[in-house]
């Protein structure tokens, strides 16, 4: 699909919410790492069906095996997902023995991206580790989800599609902690919306007005349940993440519905922002290394507050967090820049279209 920039923004949100709540502890902020990786979620259920779809319809229309769609997302997605995320698991482990609680006991989970079935069933967070249960489940989604998409029958997609995201809501209605949301079966519905958007806007583009109007009525709904949840007017067992997924995919269908047209797109000030789409470029790294960051400079940044003037020592917390928040964004870029755009170089040698005489493999313009 042709990049569309406010998705950058949405991502640069996203991943500023989940270092709020992990850094900053303040009540308020602490449904942020939630809603952020819930945003996620959807994005990459749109995202990545939106390029099962395009390369399933080139690969039947030009006659070649789907099986190479299949391998070539394969390979593509360890391009983009395994070196930084192995090269911080593993640098964890050997560095952090004496100062990581459990380090021992999860490496085997982190390395075959099943910790949030360990974090799950043992009802705790890793210390450095907690937010990757996240990529966890979003590798179990990859796993599957190219199948399906792949080899199921067009007709049937979108019927695929709709068990997911009820398999998804239904399980929440079982959940007796805040740990049964780590389960991957419980996150469905957020990929399933996310799949349910890409479906309709690569099969059935005409809709995408009619789409936009059903979401507003159905968040308007979904707002008025939750009101009257918070004020206890109501008293019921609701699918939270079903319900902020909702959210998410009505802020996405905006956005993909006016992109083209920046008159009509609203708050572009915010959407079109150049800082959040930066950080919205390299909210992979973010995301990984916003605790590995502190890892490894907590000592020099205690230092440095040590030497602050007396005046500014009723500050120190802020300019702490400012100062990780500093050192994490540079990182990061460091990581875009020197190792994942040179290793996203090889994702030439996995193009998804097997080229005619007379046709060029297609450029990606999206990395997702």
């Amino acid at each position: 699909m042709q990049y569309i920039k406010p998705l950058d923004s949405i991502r640069g949100i996203a991943v500023l919410l989940v270092l709020l709540s992990h850094w900053v502890p303040i009540y308020i902020f602490q449904s942020g790492a939630f809603i952020g990786v819930n945003t996620f979620f959807v994005l990459s259920g749109f995202l990545i069906s939106n390029i099962i779809f395009r390369n399933k319809n080139e690969a039947e229309s030009a006659g070649y095996s789907k099986l190479i769609v299949l391998k070539n997302f394969f390979f593509r997605r360890a391009l983009r997902i395994f070196p930084i995320y192995f090269f911080v698991v593993i640098s964890l482990f050997v560095l952090g023995e004496s100062r990581i609680t459990n380090i021992k006991s999860e490496i085997i989970y982190l390395l075959t991206f099943t910790i949030n079935f360990h974090f799950s069933y043992l009802k705790y967070f890793g210390v450095y580790t907690a937010h990757l249960w996240s990529l966890a489940v979003e590798e179990q989604f990859y796993l599957v989800w190219p199948w399906l998409m792949l080899f199921v029958r067009r007709d049937y997609i979108p019927v695929t599609i709709l068990i997911f995201i009820l398999t998804g809501s239904i399980s929440q209605l079982f959940i007796t902690d805040h740990f049964g949301y780590l389960t991957t079966y419980t996150c469905l519905d957020a990929f399933g919306l996310g799949a349910l958007l890409s479906w309709v806007y690569t099969y059935k583009p005409q809709y995408l007005e009619k789409t936009s109007r059903l979401l507003n009525y159905i968040v308007f709904v979904t707002l008025v349940i939750v009101l009257l949840w918070v004020f206890g007017i109501i008293s019921v067992v609701m699918p939270t993440r079903t319900m902020l997924s909702l959210f998410a995919l009505w802020i996405i269908n905006y956005i993909v519905l006016n992109t083209q047209n920046e008159k009509k797109l609203r708050f572009s000030f915010l959407l079109n922002n150049s800082k959040l789409v930066f950080i919205g470029k390299i909210s992979y790294g973010i995301y990984l290394y916003h605790f590995y960051v502190p890892f490894l400079a907590y000592r020099f940044l205690d230092y440095l507050q040590q030497l602050l003037p007396n005046f500014l020592k009723p500050y120190g917390f802020i300019l702490y967090v400012i100062g990780i928040f500093g050192a994490t964004i540079f990182f990061s870029w460091l990581s875009w820049r020197f190792v994942e755009m040179p290793i996203m170089g090889f994702k030439k040698y996995f193009e998804y279209q097997t080229p005619g005489p007379s046709r060029s493999p297609e450029k990606p313009v999206y990395i997702a």
